[in-house]
Formats: structure tokens, sequence, C-alpha cells
């Protein structure tokens, strides 16, 4: 199967990796048809938000490195900092693979809420750290898949992975700061990791017990309330799923309360 893919941006035709076509074609399946307002965060080469510009929506993205694109709306920003943006303004945020290199996730998803329209959708990215093989790495070494070994002292902040979050944290944080979830998902799996399926009624076993179970009573984990039983059941049945238990990433669609 060839690696990359050739599309046709702007009249110019860049290639693609198939990991990427099939990550932006799960992002792409949450983005309406009809125009709307897009702002994709830290784009890099802009590849999708070019092609969602070339399909009529009004896209707007940030880089901290200025790209000076020709043919699309572009503004230098610090993702640590306050956006340049006003409240309300967007329908569809997309925060692709660049949530896990910022310092403060929660001050970054606050900062989405706030530009995000009412009803609107944010769309997030990141590194799946509870991938089986990546838990299996962790056991190993110390270290997750996606941070295999210590960041190097010369790396500025933000040109590594300082933020390699779980998705029970990453959900916590999304509730947290004012959203909805509606969709967990992954696109990029690999076939050899079927093996470890055999695995899956184990850690299953050992998944729902902790999170339903062991120290029922403690005072920020208390699981006896219907409300918090609730919502650890919800965590394992997404740990246990297809999606985080073998897939290399996480997609979470997630949206801000309509007014």
């Amino acid at each position: 199967m060839k690696k990359y893919t050739d599309v046709v941006i702007g009249g110019e035709t860049v290639k693609k990796h198939r990991r990427d076509v099939n990550k932006d074609a799960v992002i792409c399946s949450h983005i309406p048809a009809e125009k709307c307002r897009i702002f994709e965060s830290s784009a890099g080469a802009a590849v999708l938000a070019r092609q969602l510009s070339d399909q009529g929506h009004d896209v707007t993205i940030s880089n901290y490195y200025f790209q000076n694109f020709k043919d699309i709306t572009e503004f230098q920003a610090d993702l640590n900092k306050p956006l340049d943006l006003p409240d309300d303004s967007f329908d569809v945020i997309i925060c692709r693979e660049v949530i896990e290199h910022v310092e403060s996730v929660p001050h970054t998803l606050r900062e989405f809420n706030r530009v995000l329209k009412p009803g609107g959708t944010l769309i997030m990215t990141f590194p799946n750290r509870l991938q089986i093989r990546s838990r299996i790495l962790h056991l190993l070494t110390g270290f997750y898949r996606g941070m295999k070994s210590p960041i190097n002292l010369d790396i500025p902040f933000g040109n590594a992975h300082i933020n390699l979050i779980g998705y029970p944290e990453m959900d916590y944080f999304l509730r947290k700061t004012g959203y909805e979830i509606a969709a967990v998902e992954s696109s990029y799996f690999q076939a050899s990791d079927s093996m470890f399926l055999a695995l899956w009624p184990m850690i299953a076993l050992a998944t729902r017990y902790y999170l339903l179970s062991y120290k029922k009573h403690a005072q920020e984990h208390e699981k006896t309330q219907p409300a918090n039983r609730a919502y650890n059941t919800y965590i394992a049945e997404k740990l246990l799923s297809k999606a985080l238990y073998l897939g290399k990433d996480v997609i979470v669609t997630a949206t801000k309360p309509a007014k």
C-alpha cells in the first residue's frame, strides 16, 4: 500500500500520508456540509484547512511560526496565551495533533470554548497514550509511546510532547471547561496489534474493578454516588473500546452547549 496520496489544493498537488488521509476523513465527518466558519489552531502546512477552504468553508488558521499562506487567512498565535479572536465566532474548531504540545491544556480548551459559537463543535486529535502497546512500553520502560525517552533540554517548550495525557484526563478537562462529549474515535490501527486482543478480558476485568469497586470512598474518586458511578462506567467503556484499546490516536468531538 502506498504511504502517500496526491491531493489537489488550490490547483497545487501535494502529497498526504495515508494516516493523515484517514484522520482527516474522521475529522471531516463531523464538519457540516454547508458553509461554516472554521478555525484550525497551529495548522502547520494547513493541508486540511486549505482543503476545507476549497470546499467553500470560511477557514482561519493560526501558527506559532507564521507560514504566510496566500490563499487562506492566517495569524500568528501562541496557544499558551489568549487568542486574538472575538467571542462566539466559529462554528468548528480543529486542534489536530497539537494539544499535547501546549503548557496548559485547560487554558487552551477555555480559549477554544470562548471563541466557539454556542452549539459549535471542537474536534481534537492527540496520541493515544493508553493504547495497549503504549501501556506495555510504559510497564517496561516508564515511558509511553509518543514520548519514549526524556525530552532534550535544548528543545523549546511546544516543540515536543510536553503534555502527553490519557483520555480520562482529557475527558475531565473538556467537561470542566464547558464541553459535552459527542464522539471518541481513532483513525490509525496497526494490524499486528490484534495479537493484544488476547489480553483484553484480563484488562477489562481489572479496569472495571479499579474504576467501579476499588477504594469506593476515596474523596476525589468517590464511587458510590450514582452520577460518579455512571461517569466511571462511561470511562471504562471508552478505555475498553477498540478505538482506545488498539487505536494509535484519539479523535474527540465535543460540543459547546447552545445557550
